[in-house]
């Protein structure tokens, strides 16, 4: 094709300047359209590559190797230490006591929560913190109603602590596409009702003060019927426009729910007033059971999942100012129909 084009352009230039004047606009439009469709298929290979590479900590994270991570466990201890290393590997900062990890013991002994912060390029809004996290811990090998075989927590939490350390890597690599800063949290013993968050909220590695947003991304492997919940909007000013826009091309179903509970790690931020939500795709038949396997997971779910992600926390980092807190989502009564 290459060189019937050059031969034509030729010999169209040598005996008509007219003709090849009127045929340069129809190359550069098919130009434009192959161009096009290079970009969006290079977009959707990419997305692909974010969809199996979270699968693939997850398949690490919920192995049998690792005994269900319950909290203080040799398998959460296990799951600790391959999160430290991802962090290392990216060059993030410690934000731990003195190192990535602060150590409590109450309910379990040896708990472990995880801190590091990847720093902004503004010099004052990178002094801001954008907390993003995910509970690592599971409950082992189960509970009293099903105890015995090992409880993998594939859905429950390995696929919002795999989603999280892809935002890892993604924002330590384009560190300059975030004039905030990011603080990455993973919290253990969340399962024993959120007490590693609740433990940091009363004995704080950083600066509360610092943090101006909390996303939680709890459960996020099922994205079944399409649909993402996002619960705790009501504690963001102005959140569904900016999330609406945002969703833009993926066009994941996007569930304002209206409760706010205490049932993750948004939440002891939220009592903390400082504006924040959940993403979560829904608990399943295998919810708390030993089928929460890899195997159950929706790679195309988490590749949307974590694109949207992604997309809020650049929107954050970038923002001339970040959402404020909603004071009347705590008090509030759902408006009846």
């Amino acid at each position: 094709m290459g060189t019937s084009f050059r031969s034509y352009a030729v010999h169209s230039q040598d005996t008509n300047n007219n003709c090849f004047s009127r045929k340069l606009p129809m190359l550069n439009r098919l130009t434009v359209s192959v161009l096009l469709v290079f970009i969006l298929l290079s977009n959707l290979q990419a997305q692909r590559k974010l969809g199996e590479a979270t699968f693939r900590h997850i398949e690490t994270i919920a192995a049998d190797t690792f005994e269900g991570r319950r909290a203080g466990s040799t398998g959460g201890y296990a799951a600790a230490n391959y999160i430290t290393k991802i962090l290392a590997d990216n060059d993030v900062e410690p934000a731990g006591d003195g190192s990535y990890f602060q150590l409590f013991t109450k309910v379990y002994p040896n708990c472990r929560n995880i801190f590091g912060i990847i720093s902004g390029s503004d010099p004052e809004l990178s002094k801001q913190l954008i907390a993003v996290g995910a509970h690592y811990d599971h409950v082992g090998f189960g509970k009293n109603r099903n105890s015995g075989p090992i409880h993998n927590g594939a859905d429950d939490n390995a696929s919002g602590t795999a989603t999280v350390l892809e935002l890892v890597k993604h924002f330590s690599k384009n560190k300059n596409r975030l004039k905030r800063s990011l603080l990455v949290c993973f919290w253990d013993s969340e399962e024993q009702g959120l007490i590693g968050s609740k433990h940091w909220m009363e004995n704080p590695t950083v600066d509360v003060s610092r943090i101006v947003f909390k996303v939680n991304i709890d459960m996020v492997g099922r994205l079944d019927g399409d649909t993402l919940e996002l619960q705790g909007h009501r504690s963001v000013h102005g959140l569904k426009p900016i999330m609406n826009q945002l969703n833009e091309g993926i066009n994941i179903k996007l569930d304002y729910v209206w409760t706010m509970v205490a049932n993750s790690d948004h939440w002891p931020f939220i009592n903390r007033q400082i504006p924040g939500f959940m993403f979560h795709t829904g608990l399943h038949k295998e919810y708390h059971k030993p089928e929460d396997d890899p195997e159950t997971i929706d790679i195309e779910g988490l590749e949307k999942v974590g694109l949207l992600a992604r997309r809020f926390i650049t929107h954050l980092g970038t923002a001339e100012s970040t959402p404020r807190f909603r004071e009347e989502s705590l008090t509030e009564k759902m408006p009846r129909p």
